[in-house]
């Protein structure tokens, strides 16, 4: 087993994931979004991924820019459709804010990096910047950083695997998810790699049906304004 290949791998995911699952404003990101994409699907990890990289390619061709950004304002901030949440601490304590930002929270300050939080307003645990956190260590694990390692694997099983697959689950069920769609697809598919890799067993429910999300649980949000673009140049020492 390369091991060296496969944590570069590992952090190319998390990176990309990190893009879409932040809300961003920028139309340079697309370049980058679509050049990792480009990447991801020469070596697909299995036929589900491969046809779910070639949805997605084929969607950023004709719709570009645009679509991305309107589908990931319909499917993560729209008052009109389903809600799907994206903090760890609403998927397991059914609530914003509660003891698994805490828990993120002391794994960030165990690492050398620290919240932007002039520039990234969500919190420690949204998924965007769990996802981030395990790309930065996957990094630094590549640089001989053995207790990045350490963190990177804690985090996965602690924080991100109890809620993973609901979130998952959500995404691809969400009414306006289509390039979304094959997101989740793909995540699905790097979870189960990633459980195999970690030894973190997939974590056991009382039911199989993931919960449906209805627009009712959605909070009233104030007007879309700009925000700073998240990726891991927000990521400050």
């Amino acid at each position: 087993m390369n091991k060296e290949a496969i944590n570069k791998a590992r952090a190319v995911y998390y990176g990309l994931f990190a893009s879409l699952l932040t809300f961003f404003d920028n139309s340079s990101d697309l370049g980058m979004i679509q050049k990792t994409i480009d990447v991801l699907a020469q070596n697909p990890l299995d036929e589900e991924s491969h046809l779910a990289f070639s949805n997605m390619q084929n969607l950023l061709i004709t719709g570009g820019y645009t679509l991305l950004k309107e589908e990931s304002d319909k499917v993560f901030f729209s008052p009109y459709s389903a809600y799907i949440p994206v903090t760890a601490s609403f998927f397991v304590e059914n609530r914003d804010d509660g003891k698994m930002r805490q828990e993120m929270v002391k794994y960030v300050l165990s690492s050398n990096y620290r919240r932007d939080n002039e520039k990234f307003k969500e919190l420690e645990d949204h998924i965007g910047f769990i996802v981030l956190f395990m790309q930065k260590m996957i990094e630094d694990e590549l640089l001989g950083n053995e207790k990045s390692a350490q963190l990177g694997r804690e985090v996965f099983e602690k924080i991100l695997n109890p809620f993973i697959d609901e979130f998952i689950a959500a995404l691809h069920i969400h009414e306006d998810s289509h390039f979304y769609e094959d997101v989740a697809i793909i995540m699905q598919s790097f979870v189960a790699l990633e459980r195999l890799y970690l030894d973190v067993k997939k974590p056991l429910r009382e039911s199989e049906a993931p919960r449906v999300f209805t627009k009712e649980f959605k909070k009233p949000h104030k007007p879309l304004t700009p925000r700073p673009k998240k990726n891991m140049e927000e990521f400050v020492l």
